[in-house]
């Protein structure tokens, strides 16, 4: 605790001065504080980066708080050629300096947020640009529908398939069908058709405006994907379809390896 006090009570009688030449060296600095405030001025302390270049800033340690309150509070105007010092107490700097390094943080947190939403927004915008609008069909509540007509088709027919193609030649019927998303248990599917606006006009042609349609004799819930809900299904798909180019060009460098391997071999 003795400790503690006694380096808070230097602190307490410690200058921050700052605005020296970067040229001065430790001897230049001491002689100017020596030479204007004689015994006052027990040590001076040079700032230094951390390939000891001077910074400009030194600490100065005083006799007492009350002669290092005098000096700070002081009017004069301590010139040394054509710099101007500025000077205040040791704990103002540390305040001063931590509510700077506060900010700083604080500056850097709020550009790394308005970077990420900025980065967010523009992959946002390029999923816009990629999708066909309007051209998805959201199903639910189909299990029943899928599992439940079995006796409908040839018992050599796998239910799962059977689901998956029924769905699709029931809507190839409305537009042209892209693709089907439906995966075998799912209580949903997606239907996406190729052009831009078609799954709207299905789905009024088809008399689904009250929110479900009578398919393979089962009541089936369904509505248009619109909005950020539609965004966030093409953003699945561009990603599915991100790794299926990249998983074909890594096949496609593999076989090209595997030929010339195969070329040497044969030379």
């Amino acid at each position: 605790m003795t400790d503690i006090l006694t380096i808070s009570a230097l602190n307490e009688r410690k200058a921050y001065v700052s605005n020296f030449p970067l040229e001065f060296c430790q001897s230049q600095v001491e002689e100017y504080f020596y030479r204007f405030f004689g015994d006052e001025v027990i040590s001076v302390y040079l700032k230094t980066d951390f390939v000891h270049q001077f910074q400009g800033a030194v600490y100065v340690e005083f006799r007492s708080k009350d002669s290092m309150e005098k000096f700070v509070n002081s009017s004069d105007i301590l010139i040394i050629g054509d710099y101007m010092l500025d000077k205040m107490t040791k704990l103002d700097y540390y305040e001063k300096n931590k509510e700077r390094t506060k900010g700083n943080k604080e500056r850097r947190i709020r550009k790394r947020e308005e970077d990420n939403a900025r980065k967010k927004e523009e992959k946002r915008q390029d999923i816009i640009r990629q999708m066909t609008h309007g051209a998805v069909l959201h199903l639910t509540n189909i299990r029943t529908c899928i599992h439940g007509n079995r006796n409908n088709y040839s018992d050599d027919i796998d239910e799962t398939e059977l689901g998956y193609k029924h769905i699709k030649e029931y809507f190839s019927d409305f537009g042209r069908v892209a693709h089907v998303d439906y995966n075998p248990g799912d209580t949903q599917a997606y239907v996406r058709f190729e052009e831009e606006g078609t799954a709207l006009e299905v789905f009024k042609q088809i008399g689904a405006d009250k929110g479900n349609v009578l398919f393979n004799n089962c009541l089936v819930d369904m509505d248009v994907l619109q909005g950020e809900t539609e965004i966030d299904y093409w953003r699945q798909v561009v990603t599915i379809l991100k790794q299926i180019q990249r998983k074909k060009r890594v096949n496609q460098l593999k076989k090209e390896r595997r030929m010339e391997r195969t070329s040497l071999q044969n030379l």
